[in-house]
């Protein structure tokens, strides 16, 4: 594209610093632009593709207190206002690992470390706008829903031996996927690789294979990139799909886990890991994935009632499995709940759950007065209510069990399990309350998580049997019969490697909940009795006679 025509294209500039901006006002103008803008935040920069549109946008990383540039390339896709054929430059000063994985993550047109010179910005430009020109037909087509058009411009491309062969080709087999042409996309990711090492042509392999049903190969083929190149973000992405298809949520979280970690400020990531860890009973990992999807996402969507009130809930669960670990977190969920019923768009049921949780944190704190102070009127307000959610009847159950009514919250937990009887995904939910499952599906992880953590206690590999009964636990906190095999697995281990205060510790907050739990006459009453004579026998044996 000559410079010429330059003055045709409308320009942004985004940045905090008043001096910067005029910097490279000057520069675009020396370059040949005669449309340019600028704005000095991301609100505003928003508010200017409202009332305009923009071919080229300059952007700096940090914009101080608002949006960054990250949040407003994304908030710009996912409201269509920048079109495929526009071209998006971030700029940093930052050299933070966290800052620039998350710049290269959101692929925008360029990501320029500063300080910039004017050559090195005009020869960015000048190839960009290149680009741009050579495929405005295609990217034209793409903003159409006619993928078949758009298939036959870009095969007509790549025969021309087009200086962007490359970008085509990538375009080219997501589209041939998408169309389930997959001979054709398997045959570019081959040509391509033969050449060398590009990762869009080994993710692509991948997508073909999980497309065409395969999964396991497709997992074994990502597991590899991954291992190869950790930082090949899109690798993970596709793995995540496919563990979600295979419906392996303990490896899915393991896959997001890692994939934040190299990438921490991805929200969509963030957020799927603290989903699917909450799933899994790991409340730790959810309720931290919360809280960064939420510090992350100050300025964006994601800093949503919802997402406030599922870091609560993550927090109190945490706090439930260790009250010290969990503290820090405890006290911010605290002040999110204080100022959700000041917020008149807060939804009823919403207002609701944020007092509960407050009660469940109180009464985890032993301060069961002001628990009941918070609770009690909303108690009162639901007796005569027939259209109560599963949700807040069910964490009303969580609030009587943190605050001792035990009796209570057991007779309310059987009368839900008889009122969604027929209703597996409430039940699903039930089963945390109970001594043991009542869902199908409680039952059948019941029985294939137990069986693995019993066969590696016969096996004498009692370390692996306590991380199996210990997750389970987490999961179902008072299924008695996961509790009885982590305490034998427990008492195994320590007669094999001696006593460790924590293990004692674990070993005497269990065996309590069991005395309390279990009386006699009950199905599991001998057993408990024998474990108890079994850890009292070893700690004396220990030299710990006041246990």
């Amino acid at each position: 594209m000559s410079s010429a025509s330059y003055n045709l294209l409308r320009v942004l500039i985004v940045d905090d610093f008043n001096s910067f901006r005029q910097t490279l006002l000057k520069i675009m103008r020396e370059i040949g632009f005669k449309h340019v803008d600028s704005v000095n935040s991301g609100e505003e920069a928003l508010k200017a593709f409202k009332n305009s549109h923009y071919d080229l946008v300059l952007c700096d990383y940090n914009l101080g207190s608002g949006k960054n540039g990250q949040q407003i390339l994304e908030e710009l896709r996912a409201d269509r206002r920048i079109k495929p054929e526009d071209i998006f430059i971030l700029l940093s000063a930052e050299t933070s690992r966290n800052v620039v994985m998350s710049a290269f993550d959101c692929e925008p047109d360029a990501y320029l470390t500063k300080p910039i010179t004017t050559k090195t910005i005009e020869q960015r430009i000048k190839r960009l706008l290149n680009k741009r020109n050579e495929l405005l037909d295609i990217y034209s087509s793409l903003n159409k829903t006619d993928k078949n058009s758009t298939i036959t411009l870009l095969e007509q491309k790549i025969e021309e031996k087009s200086h962007y062969s490359m970008d085509c080709q990538k375009l080219l087999t997501d589209l041939y996927i998408e169309t389930k042409k997959f001979e054709e996309a398997e045959a570019i990711c081959r040509a391509t690789l033969e050449a060398r090492s590009i990762d869009w042509a080994q993710v692509g392999l991948a997508k073909i294979q999980l497309a065409r049903g395969n999964a396991a190969k497709a997992i074994e083929w990502l597991t590899d990139i991954i291992r190869a190149k950790p930082s090949c973000m899109k690798a993970y992405d596709v793995l995540a799909q496919a563990y979600q298809g295979e419906k392996d949520a303990e490896k899915l979280q393991n896959i997001f886990e890692k994939a934040v970690d190299i990438s921490p400020m991805s929200l969509p990531r963030q957020l799927s890991l603290a989903k699917i860890a909450m799933k899994n009973g790991d409340a730790e990992i959810a309720a931290n994935a919360y809280r960064k999807t939420l510090r992350y996402g100050l300025n964006t969507p994601y800093f949503n009632i919802r997402n406030q009130i599922n870091f609560a809930k993550a927090a109190v669960k945490f706090y439930e499995q260790d009250p010290e670990k969990a503290s820090d977190l405890v006290q911010e969920a605290m002040k999110i709940l204080s100022t959700v019923n000041d917020k008149d768009e807060v939804m009823p049921e919403i207002k609701t759950l944020s007092k509960i949780y407050s009660g469940q944190i109180l009464g985890l704190q032993q301060q069961y007065k002001y628990a009941n102070d918070i609770v009690d009127p909303i108690l009162k307000s639901l007796e005569n209510q027939d259209d109560i959610s599963p949700q807040i009847e069910i964490e009303l159950v969580h609030y009587h069990i943190f605050n001792k009514k035990i009796d209570l919250a057991d007779i309310k937990a059987k009368e839900l399990v008889k009122k969604y009887s027929d209703n597996e995904a409430v039940l699903q939910r039930i089963d945390c309350l109970m001594y043991e499952p009542v869902s199908e599906m409680g039952k059948k992880i019941l029985q294939n998580e137990n069986k693995k953590g019993i066969d590696f206690y016969k096996e004498k590999n009692n370390l692996s049997a306590i991380a199996c009964f210990y997750k389970l636990e987490k999961k179902y906190p008072r299924f008695t019969a996961v509790k009885l095999n982590l305490v034998q697995a427990i008492l195994g281990h320590m007669k094999e490697t001696g006593k460790e205060p924590t293990n004692i510790e674990r070993c005497k907050n269990i065996l309590t909940f069991l005395h309390s739990q279990i009386k006699n006459g009950d199905t599991h009453f001998e057993r408990c009795q024998q474990l108890q004579g079994m850890f009292s026998t070893l700690i004396i044996q220990k030299g710990e006679n006041n246990a």
